[in-house]
């Protein structure tokens, strides 16, 4: 039996009774991504981190990132990595010090070195840059991936809309909204490794994301494969996480986004990705050097949109593959194929080039949501163990990939505005009800999972936010119980799906209440409580789009939209 469950805490802490689920002590990850949201300074809203993550999730997230003594070589690149940081990140410093205190004070007694070395790591290089021994580091606290973006005359309002997956082990993710004292206000969706939650962009880095200049970073493109430099040819830099995140806060469009990330010192080379603005720039930073490769669109006949996965689709870059060029092959709008990702990665690029082409003019919400429920088929094979142990061999043949897979660890699409009329969206485990592996091994399956979108609005003020919420969640209710009423008890949908409703109900009845204390409270402790609202009232628009999709099933296909299948 799945139960909420208080989580055991350290003597003299208060206790926490977090949001998710647990079952024997385990901790479940939620069918719906949290939302955290943060405002003020760059040191508040490092503490109103920590402390919803306790919130949502329990101590035992933060717990994860306890290293304890640290030895004089593992000091010796902390303050190498925060000579970088100064340099070129200054406010994560007093961030990360934020998340110390507020995890500190939450109950997880952490150090700002403790929250550094979980965010850039503890590896010595040898190129520790000069006066970085002078760093002072503050002591112990007291006590496989696809995105696109289109435009113009691709969608069916001229507006840019962008998309990504993060297709991975599902994990405890969040989707995150940040009002800084300075620079944009932004929204972004973490990535996770192993037990850890991401906080400032451990793993794939923070995609999709959106600024309110109209900036979106919807992928990270395929710089992490292609330019990423052998672990032993790494030195120190910027980390590439920090600097998706830093160029969220205070560039402007996709032109200065570029600017930022080519000039940030990138000590694995992986430094770059997918960028896209309202102006119609968008372009992918596939390589830093040798050579400078930035796919553009309309480079191989995209005309107003531009989509990446893993692999590399800009031409000079076969001799960056591994296997070397005569291992490889280029696919005209799929990119190279060779080994490893690429395998994976052209059927999905040729998807997205079909789709985004060979519909032009009809790209919408309803068209990119239809897209994450358009599956591929089964592998063609009698059995999977057979499908599995043919895949690389093969390099993937009678594999039907597609971006909708079962490894859509989470679905985001971003309507990005100059301005407060951002919208954003997320589905957690994929949209479909029928999807089929990614990869060997790569397919995950959630525990109850909604198949469906809440929405975001990257408002002006996180009480915007949580209105903005609210008010979406009060409409999916709306047509869930319309659509809901036409059943009677004898039906057999109507018991279910009224718990459903109901639990969607329940959710909206909460988020009122922490919406009303967030009123009456102030500083970080309103950060909080418009923080748990806005976690209920889209746990209430996911639910209640649940049932509604159930009885008015949604576009799983372009012929579901009254759009000819033929060219396709």
């Amino acid at each position: 039996m799945i139960r909420r469950s208080m989580i055991r805490e350290p003597a003299g802490a208060p206790p926490v009774n977090a949001e998710i689920c647990f079952e024997d002590g385990v901790p479940l990850i939620p069918n719906v991504t949290p939302v955290i949201i943060l405002s003020g300074s760059d040191y508040d809203m490092g503490y109103q981190y920590s402390q919803q993550l306790a919130q949502t999730f329990g101590l035992w997230l933060l717990e994860g990132m306890v290293h304890g003594k640290f030895t004089t070589e593992e000091v010796a690149a902390l303050k190498a990595y925060q000579w970088y940081m100064r340099q070129y990140t200054p406010e994560m410093i007093d961030m990360f010090k934020g998340m110390a205190d507020g995890a500190t004070h939450a109950g997880v007694h952490l150090s700002y070195k403790e929250v550094l070395a979980h965010l850039v790591g503890t590896d010595l290089y040898p190129d520790a840059p000069p006066g970085s021994e002078h760093e002072k580091l503050s002591p112990v606290a007291p006590g496989g991936c696809s995105g696109f973006a289109a435009w113009g005359s691709t969608t069916t309002d001229g507006r840019l809309i962008c998309a990504g997956s993060k297709d991975a082990k599902f994990a405890f993710l969040a989707t995150v909204v940040v009002f800084p004292e300075k620079g944009n206000n932004f929204v972004f969706s973490t990535w996770t490794a192993g037990f850890a939650l991401s906080t400032w962009g451990t793993g794939l880095s923070a995609h999709p994301a959106m600024n309110n200049k109209g900036l979106a970073f919807p992928h990270h493109g395929a710089t992490r494969r292609i330019s990423g430099k052998p672990t032993d040819e790494r030195r120190y830099g910027v980390d590439r996480h920090l600097a998706v995140l830093h160029t969220l806060r205070f560039a402007g469009d996709a032109n200065e986004a570029k600017d930022m990330m080519l000039a940030y010192p990138s000590g694995d080379g992986a430094i770059g990705g997918f960028w896209a603005d309202i102006h119609g720039n968008a372009f992918v930073i596939e390589s830093r050097e040798n050579p400078t490769a930035i796919r553009r669109p309309g480079d191989y006949g995209e005309r107003d949109f531009i989509y990446a996965t893993n692999n590399a689709i800009h031409k000079d870059l076969g001799n960056r593959l591994n296997p070397p060029p005569e291992g490889n092959a280029y696919i005209p709008h799929g990119g190279w194929v060779g080994t490893g990702d690429t395998i994976c990665s052209v059927p999905r690029n040729l998807e997205m080039w079909n789709m985004l082409n060979y519909y032009r003019g009809h790209v919408d919400l309803e068209f990119v949501k239809m897209m994450w429920r358009f599956p591929g088929k089964p592998p063609a094979y009698p059995t999977l163990e057979e499908a599995d142990a043919a895949y690389y061999a093969n390099k993937g043949e009678g594999w039907g990939q597609q971006i909708c897979n079962a490894a859509n660890a989470l679905v985001g699409i971003a309507v990005p505005d100059d301005g407060d009329e951002g919208l954003y969206y997320v589905c957690t485990w994929g949209a479909a009800r029928a999807a089929y592996p990614f990869n060997p091994g790569d397919h995950y399956y959630g525990i109850a999972p909604t198949h469906s979108f809440y929405q975001l609005k990257l408002d002006s003020s996180p009480a915007g936010v949580t209105s903005a919420a609210k008010n979406r969640a009060q409409y999916d209710l709306y047509y869930a119980n319309t659509e809901l009423r036409k059943l009677n008890y004898p039906d057999a949908a109507y018991a279910p799906l009224d718990e459903i409703f109901n639990r969607a109900t329940t959710e909206w009845i909460k988020g009122d209440y922490y919406d009303g204390l967030a009123s009456k409270t102030t500083g970080n402790d309103s950060i909080c409580n418009w923080g748990k609202a806005t976690r209920a009232f889209t746990r209430c628009q996911a639910l209640a789009r649940k049932v509604y999709n159930a009885l008015v099933p949604p576009p799983s296909k372009p012929e579901d939209l009254g759009l000819k299948p033929e060219e396709y």
